[in-house]
């Protein structure tokens, strides 16, 4: 297919780079005149930028024959935009009422999108157009509706969300059969697929912008709606459609089964059902069931240990499950067989390290400290006790095992239990010595949390940007880095 919608070949990618250049300062400059000298609201000048700057950045696999320009382009916003966000120099994009990062996610989140799937260019072009034109349109009938609800942290409403499915349904149906006609594509989608596809991929632009905070669904968005786009139409190339809505039933029930039995919040069975469709889109059974385990027996050991509020957010969703998606998706993209030892591996470690502590906590004896002697409470990260480390042992038996049923190698079940365990012990070590500590303002405890007594705890020691959250993150990073490593030596 030629990319190149305008056949202007000859034409020096970097004039353009230079053309769109100037051409954001321009409209930024009149955007900043109107907002100063006629009152105008920043947050509709702002709504203008946006939908003129993705209009522009949308087709430019069209009228570019590389993605450098474009590349750079980004890095050069992503520093501008965040001087001016943090110095507070533009009245048009700056002055609203609320906290957002939007302007830094948004050429973040073109950057990811030109760096990797350049080759992908009506994919591409559909998910900026979802960013450009539904989000602000969602937005402009949020603010107007009454009615509104707050899933995680930002305040929505139902008349915005079904505005942005509504206008995300809408373009991927246009676009995509306006755009097969464009580039005479082999076949044509029959109407039902065409429907279907996009239900599918509105339904994740709709949620990824409902668990947003402070603009994050100018990542979000494009992202998700791109991979779902992706994952549709290539389980439709290789005739798995069947599975994968039969998956996307499952993953309704089991999400809503969970959030009843508050395990999840409505912002975790969200992300989770995210989560879950990407990972089944990109390689089946095989590939969701360790995370289906690791779900549903850490959830039933968290009601075993009766924790007061055990409802999981979308951030310890997304610390659990992020890089386990992540290598689900390189293999969905590049078939890189490998890859599944990798992701049993990360969620071999993560079910280690949850199994370690929920089955920790049913101990009688006191924690140590990992490495030492030193008593400590329940719950102190980098404590550990024998039954504990059983547990941890259970847990990256439980997926290693899953891997042996699926695949007989004795050599890859081994590596994938090591890097398990070897990863619940890297959580504890990092928890002992990295993770925040907070003292709280009410009681003066010490504490690891960074709201306590319904106060927002002042930082005490380690590490502040290293809470639970994140010590999970790099345990699932490290199980997947370890049996890396493994492989290369194996």
């Amino acid at each position: 297919m030629n990319n190149n919608l305008l056949n202007i070949s000859n034409v020096n990618d970097w004039f353009v780079f230079i053309a769109i250049f100037l051409g954001i300062f321009f409209v930024l400059g009149i955007a900043e005149f109107v907002a100063k000298h006629f009152k105008f609201n920043p947050d509709s000048t702002r709504k203008l930028i946006h939908v003129i700057v993705g209009s522009v950045v949308s087709i430019c696999p069209f009228v570019m024959t590389s993605n450098k320009p474009l590349l750079l382009l980004c890095l050069i916003f992503i520093a501008i935009n965040s001087y001016l966000l943090f110095s507070n120099s533009i009245d048009s994009m700056n002055k609203i009422s609320r906290v957002t990062y939007g302007t830094i996610f948004f050429p973040i989140s073109i950057f990811f999108l030109a760096a990797l799937f350049w080759e992908k260019p009506i994919s591409y072009t559909i998910a900026v157009w979802i960013l450009t034109f539904a989000d602000p349109f969602a937005a402009s009938i949020g603010k107007r509706s009454k009615y509104h609800f707050k899933i995680w942290k930002d305040e929505k409403s139902f008349a915005g969300s079904f505005a942005m499915f509504s206008m995300s349904f809408i373009i991927v149906m246009i676009a995509t059969d306006l755009m097969s006609r464009l580039f005479n594509a082999a076949f044509f989608l029959p109407i039902e697929v065409l429907f279907g596809l996009a239900f599918f991929t509105a339904l994740s632009s709709t949620l990824s912008e409902m668990i947003s905070n402070k603009g994050s669904d100018n990542i979000s968005i494009p992202i998700c709606s791109f991979l779902s786009y992706e994952i549709f139409l290539i389980n439709y190339t290789h005739g798995k459609l069947i599975p994968l809505f039969i998956w996307f039933f499952i993953s309704i029930i089991i999400f809503s089964i969970a959030y009843k039995l508050r395990s999840v919040s409505i912002s975790g069975a969200i992300s989770g059902y995210l989560i879950g469709i990407f990972v089944f889109g990109s390689g089946g059974v095989i590939w969701i069931m360790p995370l289906v385990l690791f779900f549903i027996s850490s959830s039933i050991l968290s009601k075993l240990k009766k924790k007061k509020n055990p409802k999981r957010n979308v951030v310890q969703i997304m610390a659990n499950g992020l890089v386990a998606t992540v290598i689900a998706l390189i293999y969905f993209f590049n078939n890189d067989e490998m890859a599944i030892v990798l992701f049993y591996s990360c969620l071999a470690a993560t079910t280690a390290d949850t199994w370690g502590t929920e089955i920790g906590h049913l101990s009688n004896a006191k924690p140590r400290l990992i490495f030492s002697n030193i008593k400590v409470d329940k719950g102190t990260s980098g404590g550990v006790t024998l039954l504990g480390t059983l547990g941890s042992l259970g847990g990256s038996a439980l997926i290693a095992g899953a891997f042996y049923f699926i695949d007989k190698s004795l050599t890859n079940t081994a590596i994938i239990f090591l890097s398990g365990f070897s990863g619940s012990l890297f959580d504890s070590a990092l928890g002992r010595f990295y993770q925040a500590r907070f003292k709280c303002v009410v009681c003066g405890k010490v504490v690891e949390e960074k709201i306590h007594c319904n106060q927002k705890a002042i930082f005490y020691e380690k590490i502040e940007w290293i809470d639970n959250n994140m010590v999970n993150f790099f345990n699932a990073c490290f199980g997947a880095l370890l049996s890396q490593i493994l492989l290369l030596f194996h």
